[in-house]
């Protein structure tokens, strides 16, 4: 019984800890490069490869389509905030 109590108390937590997938996403902001034109999630494995000085960020997905980015296909980000 306590095996189980602990389990579920451990896996409460994971899934309360990463439910966010970070605080950038909690914020609503989304990363992009200068030399693309696609905007990500900052966890993104594409988001992270973004040299700073080409890094742009985004505060809104709707931010970041009227500067003529889409979503992308990896991470997934909303299209709509």
């Amino acid at each position: 019984m306590v095996k189980n109590l602990l389990t579920s108390i451990l896996l409460c937590f994971c899934l309360f800890s990463f439910s966010g997938c970070g605080n950038a996403q909690e914020a609503g902001e989304y990363v992009a490069s200068k030399l693309s034109h696609k905007y990500h999630y900052v966890w993104c494995k594409w988001a992270k490869k973004i040299n700073k000085d080409n890094l742009i960020i985004f505060h809104s997905a709707k931010e970041a389509q009227a500067a003529g980015y889409v979503p992308c296909k990896v991470c997934k980000p909303p299209i709509k905030d």
